[in-house]
């Protein structure tokens, strides 16, 4: 079999999130502009430390609070941040087909808060044989370190493997390591583009 393996990238590929509708909720909370919040919500201040595992979210949440004097408790951000997070079923479905023959794995730049709330409701994504998440690496994409630390944990050379992820700059590191690298656009496309380079679906 010319391919061992399929990573997925989780944020726009096979878990869709709604980051938006946070970003609309806590400015009508606070009466600040969009653009204001969106900026603060995704300072590199606290969002790269986060998915990186160098702080607690409790620190981002904390450091949040302070920018933009957020009157929400803990738990209360906690719903919010998770509850923009759902299944991509058209996905999953191409990859419940997938797993009969291949092995497939979880490559995603995240935070403790999404990848504990997205194993825990999402039953389906059992089938990942790993999950190779930022927040517990201590490793981000695009750093080319973090897709083979995969396919080590994997057990699988690059030649073997195919990446999917929904953003160009990642799907380009993902073929400088020498991955078959797909770009997620909808789950029509996947399929074609999965069985076009030879995968069974």
């Amino acid at each position: 079999m010319l391919y061992e393996l399929v990573l997925f990238d989780l944020g726009g590929v096979v878990v869709e999130v709604e980051s938006d509708r946070l970003i609309h909720q806590v400015s009508q909370l606070i009466h600040r502009p969009f653009e204001q919040v969106q900026q603060a919500v995704y300072h590199e201040e606290l969002i790269i430390p986060l998915e990186l595992g160098r702080i607690s979210p409790r620190a981002y949440y904390d450091g949040l609070k302070r920018r933009l004097k957020l009157s929400w408790s803990y738990e209360q951000f906690t719903t919010a941040w998770n509850g923009i997070v759902n299944e991509n079923r058209d996905v999953t479905w191409v990859m419940e087909r997938l797993r009969k023959r291949h092995k497939l794995a979880a490559l995603s730049n995240t935070n403790e808060l999404h990848i504990d709330h997205i194993k825990r409701t999402i039953p389906s994504l059992g089938m990942f044989h790993d999950w190779v998440a930022s927040c517990e690496v201590g490793l981000r994409k695009p750093d080319p370190q973090i897709y083979r630390l995969a396919l080590e944990r994997m057990g699988v050379r690059a030649a073997a493997a195919v990446y999917v992820d929904d953003r160009p700059e990642l799907v380009d590191a993902g073929r400088s390591v020498g991955l078959t690298a797909i770009r997620f656009e909808n789950s029509r496309q996947l399929e074609q583009d999965l069985q076009s380079i030879g995968l069974n679906l």
